[in-house]
């Protein structure tokens, strides 16, 4: 009886170690939110529309206590628009993210819903610049809010943007 139950537990730990983990599929409905975030920094001064950008999550993402997509995961994005600063406007950029790598290596697509960043339009300071330089300088001053330029924008990859799971994708977790 000994001998059959030392046995039984050999062939047990043997089959353990033999059969390999089973991964679990998780369904990641569509909608699921994923934090997105630039791997290097993009200009209006220099970023073109449709220039593609490599990113990656800013944050894990877990569907039912199961990690579907790992911090830091590779991701891609695109520029959709862009207009450089001219004179007192400022520079503006739309980006989109859209796709992220699953755990199990996969690509999840992102909606395509635009996160939109704006510079500073500077039109305040021109107006202030030229009644301060009008009352120093008289007739003179009425020209001084030529001087103040508009901003482009810069996003650097310490900005974070919402992104969202296109469609629902079935992901395979350890």
């Amino acid at each position: 009886m000994r001998a059959f139950f030392m046995s039984a537990a050999v062939t047990a730990i043997t089959l353990g170690l033999a059969m390999p983990a089973i991964a679990a599929s998780v369904a990641v409905p569509a909608g699921t939110k994923v934090t997105m975030k630039l791997v290097q920094s993009i200009s209006s001064s220099t970023a073109t529309a449709g220039q593609t950008f490599t990113a990656e999550a800013a944050a894990a993402v877990e569907v039912g206590g199961q990690t579907v997509v790992s911090k830091g995961a590779a991701g891609r994005g695109r520029v959709v628009n862009v207009n450089k600063a001219q004179g007192k406007s400022a520079g503006t950029m739309t980006v989109v993210f859209t796709r992220v790598r699953a755990v199990d290596g996969t690509w999840i697509d992102l909606t395509d819903s635009s996160n939109q960043s704006q510079g500073n339009a500077e039109k305040g300071k021109a107006s202030t610049a030229t009644i301060a330089t009008t009352i120093a300088l008289g007739p003179l001053g009425l020209f001084a809010h030529n001087m103040v330029k508009g901003k482009d924008i810069t996003i650097s990859p310490d900005s974070v943007f919402p992104a969202w799971v296109k469609r629902n994708v079935s992901v395979q977790t350890p």
